[in-house]
């Protein structure tokens, strides 16, 4: 049987903690370095831009992504990625859903493309408002939102007002010369942001980051359609059709079909 000294000992255990300690340096550099090739999730801002058609929702989100990412009048659901100090932010346009152009088979692929990009949560909704035109369908649309996520989403939806290129005085606007807006931003909590031309993009776009992160703080993180769909989808539905009222050209029926489809889509994933 072979003895060991205690210098001989000593050194072994010496030479196995040596062994451990460069398997954890390299097992902690390995991790680290698989941290940062992505981002993780719960880090990644989600925002999801809404509204009807011409209302400077796709140049919004090519004004938060700095870059022409998305076209007017898509037909689809599309999304974009970009950095902003360090944040890594996403923006998804989707189309005017109340468009009476729209066929089903279009309808159906945004129904897949809007579950797959929102399912990982939102950061916040923004309703985009254009100020130079007259309220159209935005207030459905506001309630089709709800109709579609559940009520609690309520709380992530910020009305973005564009075309504000010679606006002063936001409140002043939306108090004295459109008491209808004021009802619309008053209905999403007051939560409202404005892009103007007459501005410098980064510092409007980083205030904007500034809003969503509050709001998310404000309510606990973000919004997931999952857990809290399935439990309202028959409410937002009912909801949907105690309150609905057709401004986009379809009749009522039709919007309701619609919205329920899409909402029992939302529930069976």
């Amino acid at each position: 049987m072979l003895l060991l000294s205690v210098e001989q000992i000593l050194d072994v255990c010496h030479l196995k903690s040596v062994v451990n300690n460069v398997l954890c340096w390299i097992y902690s550099s390995d991790l680290s370095l698989k941290m940062t090739e992505r981002p993780a999730d719960d880090a990644v801002m989600r925002i999801l831009l809404m509204g009807r058609n011409t209302c400077g929702k796709s140049s919004s989100g090519n004004l938060i992504l700095g870059e022409k990412r998305f076209k007017r009048h898509e037909s689809e659901v599309c999304e974009g990625q970009t950095q902003i100090r360090g944040k890594q932010v996403s923006v998804i346009d989707c189309p005017d859903l109340l468009d009476p152009d729209l066929n089903e088979e279009q309808l159906e692929k945004m129904k897949e493309q809007l579950l797959s990009g929102c399912s990982a949560g939102l950061s916040s909704v923004l309703l985009t408002v254009p100020l130079e035109k007259p309220l159209q369908n935005e207030q459905q649309i506001l309630d089709y939102i709800e109709c579609l996520f559940g009520p609690e989403v309520q709380k992530y939806i910020m009305i973005l007002f564009t075309h504000g290129d010679d606006l002063e005085d936001l409140d002043q606007t939306t108090d004295e010369h459109h008491e209808d807006l004021q009802r619309l931003v008053t209905e999403c909590g007051g939560k409202s942001h404005c892009f103007s031309k007459m501005k410098k993009v980064k510092a409007q776009v980083e205030d904007l980051l500034q809003k969503i992160e509050g709001m998310m703080t404000e309510n606990g993180g973000r919004f997931f359609i999952k857990q809290r769909q399935r439990s309202n989808s028959k409410d937002a539905r009912l909801s949907f059709f105690q309150r609905g009222k057709s401004r986009s050209g379809k009749s009522v029926d039709e919007d309701i079909m619609v919205c329920r489809n899409m909402s029992e889509s939302l529930t069976t994933v």
